[in-house]
């Protein structure tokens, strides 16, 4: 075999170079998968971002957001369960209000708010696991933290990445989240709940990340 003919049947034998996600790819949406095998897809509507964290679920599992750069969760449809149930179950949809204009992500520094949350079902669970009804509302003190910016490699692409991880806290709640935000993107998607005082944790880490075909 020639030595031409040799290097060609080598580099056709190569996988193709990865497809990598750029802020024009959430026009049409970005799919990922997340550790616990859900598929989902983020992408532009109007100021905000529409975010399926379920796109492949077969079962009554939703969860559906809008939401600022992908961290400050606007709306959120939540139905934590595999089971269909007739009558109330857990979740819900809610709707969030911060006492002060969110920041945008910036390494190194803090946020603290408020976000309010209100309910529209009458019984319904919140980022916790206690019940409120259609005419409560609860309001958690929240402090975001920042990190330091790294890289990170997600389907063969390298990305800039910044941790972000905030800290809600009331009477009955103590619960942490981390996203992953992509400063070069203009998003984040959330990889981790901590829940100190319920049994909402779960791990969520990113294990694939590429523009919607």
């Amino acid at each position: 075999m020639r030595f031409a003919a040799l290097i060609a049947l080598l580099l056709s034998a190569l996988p193709a170079h990865a497809e990598c996600v750029t802020p024009a790819s959430l026009a049409k949406g970005v799919t990922f998968t997340r550790e616990d095998g859900r598929q989902g897809l983020i992408r532009t509507e109007g100021k905000r971002f529409a975010i399926d964290y379920a796109v492949n679920s077969n079962t009554a599992w939703q969860d559906k957001r809008q939401s600022w750069l992908g961290i400050y969760d606007a709306e959120w449809t939540w139905v934590p369960t595999d089971t269909y149930q007739a009558e109330d179950g857990p979740g819900g949809t809610y709707s969030f209000r911060f006492a002060t204009q969110p920041p945008m992500p910036a390494a190194g520094t803090t946020w603290d708010t408020t976000v309010t949350q209100r309910g529209d079902a009458a019984v319904r669970f919140k980022l916790g696991p206690v019940a409120i009804s259609q005419r409560d509302r609860t309001s958690y003190s929240v402090d975001y933290r920042f990190m330091a910016e790294t890289a990170a490699k997600i389907s063969g692409c390298t990305y800039r990445v910044m941790p972000v991880e905030a800290v809600f806290k009331n009477k009955t709640t103590d619960l942490t989240r981390r996203w992953i935000y992509f400063p070069d993107l203009g998003f984040g998607l959330e990889t981790q709940v901590t829940d100190r005082l319920g049994v909402g944790s779960r791990a969520l880490g990113l294990t694939s990340l590429t523009p919607k075909g």
